[in-house]
């Protein structure tokens, strides 16, 4: 808040007034005026409910540090760009780093985090399901605090749909009958050019069997799967089940078709349950939850890793007080409200499954386990965001793949991009 100062001001009072001020910045930037750090948090902050567990930690510390939250862009790509850059010049006002899962390798390569070692590494991962920790790990080093874990689900309206659909030929069946009767039909897919694209190709790839890479991400493994995954992609976008703004969805768009009545089916993160309870409370009573079709014959599905972890920057003034926060910020209980909030993250405790509170708010948790003890990361290699912008792009809009011709383009350009060849789209 701002507030103007009369235009007749004297000097001594100017004089008191700047004191003010810069007693009051310094005490915000945690200078010498107040002796208490600040921790800087970016990454994660302005998720519903983040104010709430800010204050409780802050309670907590008391007065050994102050922990402040910043804003970074909302889309992963955007908030990555902004680290990079800030990290790169050894930016010393940056301390926890709420990061996504895929960012590890580059980050611990580039050597911008700190690896967690001895007692910070036993607090990091006691209790914490196995793939979340797997992410934040690289070469065998841990490097972060897993924070909160993510599978995609398959939503649809029980209203439409009493029965949920196995295989995605059911689905596709299913979106054709509806359509045909003029119900809502749409089938909700995030296929904007950007990383949430990439995570739905990942998927329908990796439950084909596909890979993009080799384990040591050195070598391209494009193959008829590939090629398999893209008809799937192609022939969704050309067949009219699909949303007409289907190029443009992100997981906001895709949530929207199934609120306003246009979807039948999306494939979304389990924060849907807790946002359209805020949201719509009638959609909310009428949507149904399963696992993810199979998009194999007889072969089930291997949803793609999200989630978010917590990493010390290398250049924090405060590194054993960032950890300190960090962990506050994680810990069991905040792991619940971040659930119970609109922002439904996923926990990474697997104690906080066994709540009966967070088994009442999602009556699907068996859903949630069983994707996650399948679940597949994407490429781990600190080339990933060059992989990434590949798939992305080349593969934007959907309709205009060509199976044969872009599984060709994808396996040069990806391999270019590992030999350290080529220029990015």
């Amino acid at each position: 808040m701002s507030v103007r100062a009369p235009r007749k001001l004297t000097k001594a009072m100017a004089a008191v007034g700047a004191g003010v001020v810069a007693s009051a910045l310094l005490t915000a930037c945690g200078g010498s005026g107040s002796g208490v750090p600040t921790i800087n948090v970016y990454g994660s902050t302005s998720d519903a409910g983040f104010d709430t567990i800010l204050a409780d930690c802050n309670k907590d510390a008391a007065g050994k540090y102050k922990i402040v939250p910043n804003l970074i862009p909302s889309d992963a790509d955007s908030q990555r760009e902004q680290f990079v850059r800030r990290l790169a010049a050894h930016d010393d006002g940056m301390d926890v780093l709420g990061m996504d899962v895929t960012w590890t390798a580059e980050f611990a390569e580039a050597g911008w985090i700190r690896e967690l070692t001895g007692d910070q590494k036993t607090q990091a991962t006691e209790g914490v399901l196995q793939p979340p920790i797997d992410t934040a790990t690289w070469k065998d080093k841990l490097y972060a605090i897993p924070r909160s874990t993510n599978v995609q689900l398959l939503w649809y309206r029980k209203s439409l749909v009493p029965n949920p659909p196995k295989t995605w030929d059911e689905v596709i069946a299913a979106s054709k009958k509806l359509k045909s009767e003029g119900k809502p039909y749409v089938i909700g897919i995030t296929a904007a050019q950007y990383e949430g694209y990439v995570v739905g190709f990942n998927t329908i790839l990796s439950s084909l069997g596909g890979t993009l890479v080799n384990d040591t991400s050195t070598k391209v493994t494009v193959d008829d799967k590939t090629t398999k995954a893209l008809e799937i992609l192609h022939n969704l976008a050309t067949d009219g089940l699909a949303s007409k703004s289907l190029s443009n969805s992100q997981e906001p768009e895709v949530f929207a078709q199934m609120q306003n009545g246009e979807a039948a089916f999306i494939m979304n993160w389990p924060y849907v349950q807790s946002a359209m309870n805020a949201a719509d409370k009638k959609v909310a009573a009428d949507l149904g939850v399963s696992r993810l079709p199979q998009f194999a014959d007889g072969e089930q599905s291997r949803a793609t890793l999200g989630g978010l972890n917590y990493a010390i920057s290398k250049y924090s003034k405060h590194p054993a007080q960032a950890f300190e926060a960090a962990m506050c910020l994680r810990s069991q209980k905040h792991q619940l409200d971040g659930a119970l909030s609109p922002a439904g993250n996923v926990p990474v405790l697997e104690s906080v499954f066994a709540d009966p509170k967070f088994q009442k708010a999602y009556p699907f948790y068996p859903d949630i386990l069983a994707e996650l003890k399948t679940a597949v990361p994407r490429p781990v290699t600190p080339l990933y965001q060059n992989i990434s912008t590949i798939v992305s792009t080349t593969l934007s809009p959907p309709s205009s793949i060509n199976p044969a011709k872009t599984a060709v383009k994808l396996k040069d350009s990806i391999q270019q991009a590992i030999d350290g060849k080529g220029i990015l789209p």
